[in-house]
């Protein structure tokens, strides 16, 4: 099971899942900041062998769609959070903050991405994501923040998915990608288990760790490993 974290995040994202999961699969993380989405794919399909399960959250879930898209076949199950299926709706938004961070501006886009991110009542969570943002430094946030610009169009990408199974775990409060992105994606896969988190923001399993480890668990077994 590959877990694939949103920028700018690393396996902390993920604490919870690889811990109680591991007796399910054979968890690991991929930080991945190539410099488009399709190099950052061809580089975790190169790295990896066989098939696998992807669990992607906001610029993980794009690149594990990313991923769906070019090796349909090697993908046994795929766990979305929080991510925008096309193609980015601002790009003027991202250049400005990809130059802010090279500026100098780093730690005030942390903090606005925290804002935007983490609902202020959760201060832990808050906590964690700065932190994995500050480890991940300058350099990695606009590596990845650049490629967002990279996107591809993947709505007939997830409707084509028919026979993957999917897991969409959808934190309501996120002010990035609103639950109707979610909905969207899981009137477009019927198939697909559909979990919406009230008072989650952007870090489904940052925020909520234990219930989606839950919800994980159950699919797993029941949709995947079956």
């Amino acid at each position: 099971m590959i877990f694939l974290p949103a920028m700018p995040c690393d396996g902390r994202l993920y604490t919870d899942q690889i811990d109680g999961l591991k007796d399910l699969v054979s968890p690991s993380v991929h930080v991945l900041d190539r410099k488009t989405f399709a190099d950052s794919a061809d580089a975790l399909l190169a790295s990896t062998s066989g098939s696998f399960v992807l669990a992607g959250t906001a610029y993980g879930g794009c690149l594990a769609m990313e991923v769906l898209a070019r090796a349909p076949e090697r993908v046994r199950g795929l766990w979305l959070m929080n991510c925008q299926p096309g193609t980015h709706p601002d790009p003027s938004i991202v250049r400005a903050t990809s130059l802010r961070i090279r500026r100098g501006e780093h730690e005030n886009v942390i903090a606005e991405f925290a804002h935007n991110a983490i609902p202020a009542d959760d201060l832990a969570s808050r906590a964690t994501f700065v932190q994995m943002a500050r480890d991940a430094g300058a350099d990695t946030f606009a590596r990845q923040s650049d490629a967002t610009l990279t996107r591809s169009d993947h709505w007939p990408t997830l409707s084509a998915a028919s026979m993957v199974p999917t897991l969409l775990i959808w934190g309501e409060a996120d002010h990035f990608v609103p639950v109707e992105v979610g909905t969207r994606i899981a009137q477009l896969m019927p198939h697909a288990r559909f979990e919406s988190l009230q008072g989650c923001g952007h870090f489904p399993t940052l925020e909520r760790p234990a219930l989606c480890t839950k919800i994980a668990r159950d699919w797993l077994t029941s949709s995947v490993l079956a």
